[in-house]
């Protein structure tokens, strides 16, 4: 079983790529359990915990999913993940840390327990969307999230995914190519 996080739609937005992302290739490969995560500090990860908690046994693989915004459409591996929150918007309660570490003591940084950069050089040119390798989950949700699952040490692999905004107006094709795309990933890191 793979165990796939997204977040809900977050400040204006109706939508969020990453949780329409999980929910339509969870309603394709039985293999995936989906939890989509409030988009509010510190709750974001309990809710986690206690996605994790429930399951009936431990998952093979954790990828947790974020949105990246309206940028190129490129699926992006995490690699590193800082213990830093520095949010330049508030999140969905309004909570806009500055320059605040997420774990009091934490070690500054934790590397992806998974080998991003052999999965993205496995996937050149085979998915529908580019995968890359990024060195910065950014100072938001996405990172204090992969933070703390990394502190934690959790005793499966897991990595972080930012994927590319999608709105209903792009369609199910640039849907459907984001679903491949993960899936692709998915395959590719268990093996």
């Amino acid at each position: 079983m793979v165990f796939v996080t997204a977040f809900d739609s977050f400040g204006n937005a109706s939508v969020n790529g990453s949780r329409e992302a999980a929910l339509c290739w969870a309603a394709l490969d039985p293999e995936i359990t989906v939890a989509v995560l409030p988009v509010v500090r510190g709750l974001a990860w309990r809710v986690a915990q206690t996605a994790l908690a429930a399951l009936p046994e431990l998952p093979t693989l954790w990828l947790m999913l974020g949105e990246a915004g309206r940028e190129p459409q490129t699926v992006r591996l995490e690699k590193v993940a800082i213990n830093w929150d520095d949010f330049r918007l508030p999140d969905n309660l309004g909570a806009k840390p500055r320059n605040a570490a997420i774990v009091a003591g934490g070690p500054d940084a934790y590397f992806a327990r998974l080998n991003v950069a052999a999965i993205a050089q496995a996937l050149e040119k085979k998915t529908p969307l580019p995968v890359t390798v990024s060195l910065s989950a950014g100072a938001f949700l996405c990172n204090h999230l992969a933070y703390q699952a990394l502190h934690a040490q959790l005793p499966f692999p897991s990595a972080f995914v930012h994927v590319p905004a999608w709105r209903p107006e792009d369609g199910g094709e640039a849907l459907g190519k984001l679903v491949a795309t993960l899936r692709a990933v998915k395959e590719t890191a268990l093996l």
